[in-house]
Parts: structure tokens; C-alpha cells; sequence
């Protein structure tokens, strides 16, 4: 089997574009890191909140190590960290951070949590630190201590962990910088810290990439092998590889055939498509398969709705199907959030979600054919 210079030129170039690709799609955008972060100055950062805080006198610093690192920096001391998720990543709450809140730290989770309710997507509330300004429609049904709340549930709340508290806000832009202009809410996150007399308050910068000096140095010494040993693109490498294998393969043996056969005209796109499909399914790769195909869905339902210009979270795609359709949201929302959801899929949970998409685009279109003949 031997390829001219040509045939292997073209091969590599497709493999080197099929990688191209796969890195575009996959990996995130540093506006998403810094979303939350008291390094941005775009409208869902935090640094004018940190600005405002330092004005305080707060005794405020950005936290860059690990969460293990904690226990070893301020033994001794009560300690409040602030995690600010913005729109890079879910709220997690690990059993190590539980047992640090445990000892008699509080942790303080801002992010977009709890469930959509029938609240209004802005509303205003009257406290003792002036108007605060809530743009989200998720509420935490008041299972424990509610901070804040109104007729639909609890927009942060509480709970005692042990010795420490852990708080959990709804949305992660309670105090941005697009809040400026709405004083309330930065008085009411600063008196919430302030009201827990802790010696330190912490800003995980972690989360959002940063690392000091000590951390930066032990990843750049580690082995780049290793490092991509642990990361998931590896895994689409050796699967793009072996797609690449296989079409070589073929058309080797479809060359070295002497006799004269009738040219046949095939779908190159659909024999792509099936052979990306057969090695997805023998690695059991359903997380890849429902991320990728989880964002086309999202493109095509903006689309359907008529939403243009940037991204939209999951909260603006739920208000305008509810404006549009007049139908509950629970089928939609549960399909937007199953891409971020950690847990195996089968053959036939998968073939359920599609299916489940589908008659989301047909509710659609049969609300806007009835809109239409009126």
C-alpha cells in the first residue's frame, strides 16, 4: 500500500483542518473565563464591585490557588470566599469545599442556580441598603434560611454547614459592573459579607483561570504528554485519527482494483457522517455526541425564535419560547441543561433527546402556521 506525495498531503491536511475544527467548537473563549471576574470591565465582570469594596476599607484579596491551598494559608483565621461563576461553568459544590465550610468558613456561591419560576424576569426590591435590582426568573424554594426572597421563592439563601454557612445567590450578576448604576445591590452584597465579622474575605480567581506565581511554575513544569493524557481532546484526536485511518484504508483498496466497475455516485457527507458516528459509538462517546449536537439544536431554536446577535443563556431562550408558544417550558429546559449533566447516556436515551428536540421545532412551527392564518 503506497500513497504518492500528493494523497498524503491531502489526508494530513484534512486531519490538521479536522483538528482545527474540533479546537474552535470545543474549547471555551476567554470572555467566558473572565464572565464574573474582578479582572473584567465588561458589563458581567465584578471590577467595580472590587473597587467599591477596597473604597470600604474591606479587607478584600483575589484568591489564585486552589481551594486545598486554603486550609494550609489561613489556618487560624475565618475565612469568606466569594465564587463568582458568571457564564463559564455550573455551580459545583465539592465535599472538599463542604468540609472546609464545615470548620467555620462561609462560602458564598454566585451563580445561575435554583429553577425558572413565573417570577417576572426584572424586578426591583426595597431593603434596608436601598433598590435591588434582580434580572433572572430562578427562585430557591425556601428550604432553609432566605437572605433575600419574594412571593416565588428565595433569591439567596442560606445554610449551616457544621461550624460555617453556605450561601447560594441565583444569578450570577447580583453586583457587576452593569449594576453600577443600581447602588442597592452593591450595598447589599457588602453588608451580607460584612455581617459575618470575618478577619478575610476571599475572590476565587481560580475559577477563572488565574494562578500565582507557585502554580503557574508547577504547570509549566509539567509533562506537555501528560497534560494532554488527562484532557478529553485526546480522546478526539485518536478518534479523528482513526477516522483518518479508515479513509485511507478505503481508498487504497478501491485504487488497487483492476477491474472496470461503473462509477457510482456517492454521498461523501453521509459516508463521513457514518463513519464519525460508528467510532463514536463503539468509544461510547454520548458526551461529545450531545454537546455537539446540543449546539445546533440551541442555533436552530434561536433561529425558530427569531433571537439575533450574541449568545443567549438558557434563561433568555426559555422567556421567549414562553412568549411565543404559550407553553410550559419544563421539556425545553431540561433538554437545554442535559449537555451539562455528568451521567452515561444509552443508545436509546439519545434517540429519546432527539426526538424530544424535534417536537420542541414542531411546536414552533405549528404556533407560527396558527399565527400566520389569523
Amino acid at each position: 500500500m503506497i500513497l504518492s506525495r500528493r494523497q498524503w498531503w491531502l489526508f494530513l491536511s484534512l486531519f490538521i483542518g479536522f483538528i482545527i475544527l474540533l479546537t474552535l467548537l470545543m474549547a471555551p473563549t476567554r470572555n467566558q473565563f473572565m464572565s464574573g471576574s474582578t479582572f473584567a470591565v465588561s458589563p458581567d465582570g465584578y471590577a467595580a464591585w472590587y473597587e467599591f469594596m477596597r473604597h470600604r476599607d474591606t479587607p478584600i484579596e483575589r484568591w489564585k490557588k486552589p481551594l486545598t491551598a486554603l486550609g494550609k494559608s489561613f489556618s487560624d483565621k475565618s475565612i469568606i470566599l466569594l465564587r463568582i461563576y458568571g457564564r463559564s461553568s455550573q455551580r459545583f459544590v465539592s465535599e472538599a469545599a463542604l468540609e472546609w465550610v464545615k470548620k467555620g468558613n462561609t462560602l458564598i456561591i454566585l451563580a445561575s442556580q435554583g429553577t425558572v419560576s413565573e417570577a417576572p424576569f426584572t424586578t426591583i426590591h426595597n431593603t434596608d441598603f436601598g433598590e435591588v435590582k434582580i434580572e433572572t426568573t430562578r427562585r430557591i424554594s425556601v428550604d432553609n434560611q432566605a437572605i433575600l426572597q419574594d412571593q416565588f421563592g428565595a433569591i439567596i439563601e442560606y445554610e449551616t454547614i457544621g461550624k460555617g454557612k453556605l450561601i447560594n445567590v441565583t444569578t450570577p450578576y447580583f453586583a457587576a459592573n452593569a449594576y453600577k448604576d443600581s447602588p442597592g445591590n452593591y450595598e447589599f452584597l457588602a453588608h451580607l459579607i460584612e455581617s459575618f465579622q470575618s478577619s478575610q474575605l476571599l475572590v476565587d480567581e481560580y475559577i477563572h483561570g488565574y494562578k500565582d506565581e507557585e502554580n503557574k511554575e508547577a504547570q509549566d513544569n509539567n509533562n506537555v504528554f501528560l497534560y494532554l493524557l488527562k484532557t478529553p481532546l485526546l480522546i478526539i484526536l485518536i478518534q479523528g485519527l482513526i477516522i483518518i485511518i479508515i479513509l485511507i484504508v478505503g481508498h487504497n483498496k478501491s485504487l488497487n482494483k483492476k477491474q472496470k466497475i461503473s462509477p457510482k455516485i456517492g454521498n461523501n457527507s453521509q459516508q463521513y457522517i457514518n463513519a464519525l458516528a460508528t467510532v463514536l459509538q463503539k468509544a461510547e462517546s454520548h458526551e461529545f455526541v450531545i454537546k455537539t449536537i446540543g449546539q445546533a439544536e440551541q442555533f436552530q431554536l434561536k433561529k425558530q425564535l427569531g433571537l439575533k446577535g450574541e449568545k443567549h443563556d438558557i434563561d433568555s431562550l426559555v422567556q421567549a419560547w414562553n412568549q411565543q408558544t404559550k407553553q410550559s417550558s419544563i421539556l425545553l429546559e431540561s433538554l437545554l441543561k442535559l449537555p451539562n449533566q455528568k451521567r452515561p447516556f444509552t443508545d436509546a436515551k439519545l434517540l429519546q433527546w432527539i426526538k424530544q428536540w424535534q417536537t420542541i421545532h414542531q411546536e414552533i412551527n405549528s404556533n407560527q402556521s396558527q399565527y400566520d392564518h389569523k
